[in-house]
């Protein structure tokens, strides 16, 4: 049995109370330690799974089986693909400036938000646009098939993305329409959301940069 005078771990923890007494609600710093580690931890698992990709690519490039690792006109297009790219760049600046901006204490965080929310699904559009206009598919030789599951992956990240960071801020909104009662639990509604934004906007740039890297290897190497 443990002893009183045993070492509690470190971090804020939910205060005791006694059997029966209704149970306080969460301290908020500790669901924004979790969302905090979570999303970093989610980074690392992010990495490590689109390593798997540029492996192949540069694998079997190096291989060139039969000279078919990139065999005719296997091209995809440049413009679509440098738009789709911009706009995933601009949507994570944007993205990041909505979480300065509520960090600082401003209401007008929410228009940069949904502005990153907005092209973040621009580029989705224009990657599956540019499935519609490329002459060959998944099939078509090694760099092919590498395209095609790379880039439909990135996209449904993405996409998977916009809908996180798109939920913080419709909580935003929402709060601001029916603010809680003052004997509610959720008093301020910003030292809740907070944290969720800041982890959504910190996955969002990281997953950004996995971007570049995946226009730049499928596109220009």
């Amino acid at each position: 049995m443990a002893s009183s005078s045993e070492e509690l771990p470190l971090g804020r923890m939910v205060p005791p109370v006694p059997a029966g007494a209704k149970i306080p609600p969460e301290p908020p710093d500790v669901g924004a330690r979790a969302l905090s580690v979570a999303s970093r931890l989610l980074a690392g698992a992010t990495t490590f799974f689109f390593l798997g990709y540029i492996f192949a690519y540069f694998y079997l490039r190096s291989l060139n089986v039969e000279h078919l690792w990139r065999h005719g006109h296997i091209n995809p297009n440049q413009a679509l693909g440098a738009a789709m790219i911009a706009c995933v760049v601009l949507s994570a600046a944007l993205s990041v400036l909505g979480g300065r901006l509520m960090k600082s204490g401003s209401r007008s965080w929410t228009v940069p938000a949904l502005g990153g929310v907005a092209l973040g699904l621009v580029a989705v559009a224009l990657q599956c646009l540019e499935y519609t206009r490329q002459h060959f598919g998944p099939t078509d030789g090694a760099y092919a098939s590498v395209f095609c599951a790379w880039t439909a992956l990135y996209l449904i990240a993405v996409l998977f993305t916009m809908y996180w960071l798109e939920t913080q801020v419709a909580s935003e909104l929402r709060a601001r329409r029916n603010p809680a009662p003052v004997e509610g639990d959720i008093r301020q509604a910003d030292r809740l959301i907070a944290p969720g934004l800041d982890a959504a906007v910190f996955y969002w740039a990281f997953l950004a940069a996995i971007g570049v890297v995946t226009y730049v290897v499928l596109y220009l190497v």
